[in-house]
């Protein structure tokens, strides 16, 4: 373990797989890719930038981490420590904190929804995955995952205590080989939605054609099935909300009882008219035109 500044963790959390990264490199995260993390491993850039829930989380872990020791009488230290294991030197930790010999670990989350009784370890799946992580690298035998609910009418958090699992080494070997292969070898992770891989071959090449396997002859089939039960779908969806529109016509709320069941309020919007802006002004317009490249993915009829 060595002591690090922020500015060095950040940089230095690019020698690793560390806890926050374990569900996006097995593909079982909700918010990052394998191929994300692998960016933030290979390029130079580091980004520090944080979502709204993260600033929120970083903000508040002080106050879960007083009231886990309030909780349970406790002392906790704060860790600034890269943890690294022994023997597989790219698995990395970066814990909250400590606490007679655990890991402590704090968190905050919108409400229990996908959480467990405390005292268990039935937490969401990829701060299940992260904890493991923890344990595995330090060694520990035990770590607590201190929660915050929002959503709760008093601040309290609870607790949820887990040991290590007999199958995360086996999770582990999954990660070796993601590790060898993605930021040793290089090899580039598959994009993981239509987003990325419209980042990935951002430029076509004009005029070439790729011959459809059989597999993706399938895919392009489904798709024109899922693209025609969706047509029907939103029409459907028109046709009634229309008929809720005629019923409400100058009216903000439908109500049922006591119940609001839908609004229809008026709202008022600026937006740049770019039509007089280049008649007026063209040079300036000119000036702040930027040219931008991108696919247009079309379904062509089938046979």
């Amino acid at each position: 373990m060595s002591e690090l500044t922020r500015e060095e963790w950040l940089a230095r959390r690019r020698s690793g797989i560390g806890g926050s990264d374990v569900a996006a490199v097995l593909g079982l995260s909700p918010w990052k890719s394998p191929r994300q993390v692998w960016l933030d491993k290979t390029t130079d850039a580091v980004d520090d930038r944080q979502t709204m829930p993260m600033l929120l989380g970083t903000i508040l872990e002080p106050e879960v981490l007083r009231l886990y020791s309030e909780q349970t009488g406790v002392p906790v230290r704060r860790s600034h420590l890269l943890w690294r294991h022994e023997v597989h030197q790219h698995l990395i930790a970066n814990v909250d904190a400590t606490a007679k010999h655990r890991i402590v670990e704090a968190k905050t989350a919108r409400s229990r929804d996908g959480w467990g009784e405390p005292g268990s370890d039935d937490v969401p799946e990829q701060y299940w995955l992260q904890v493991q992580h923890y344990l595995y690298v330090s060694g520990r035998d035990f770590a607590d995952l201190a929660v915050m609910f929002l959503s709760d009418p008093k601040p309290e958090v609870s607790i949820y205590t887990m040991k290590p699992a007999s199958e995360y080494p086996e999770l582990v070997a999954e990660l070796n080989e993601w590790w060898a292969r993605h930021v040793i070898e290089g090899v580039e992770p598959s994009p993981y939605s239509t987003s990325e891989a419209a980042e990935r071959w951002r430029q076509s090449r004009q005029g070439s054609r790729v011959d459809a396997t059989p597999a993706v002859l399938e895919s392009v089939r489904q798709l024109a099935a899922v693209r025609a039960q969706l047509k029907a779908l939103e029409a459907e969806e028109e046709h009634l909300k229309l008929e809720i529109q005629l019923h409400m016509q100058d009216g903000e709320q439908l109500m049922d009882g006591d119940s609001v069941l839908a609004t229809w309020k008026s709202s008022s919007s600026s937006r740049l008219d770019l039509a007089t802006l280049r008649q007026r002004y063209p040079e300036q317009a000119a000036e702040c035109t930027v040219a931008s490249v991108s696919r247009r993915f079309l379904l062509k009829g089938q046979k």
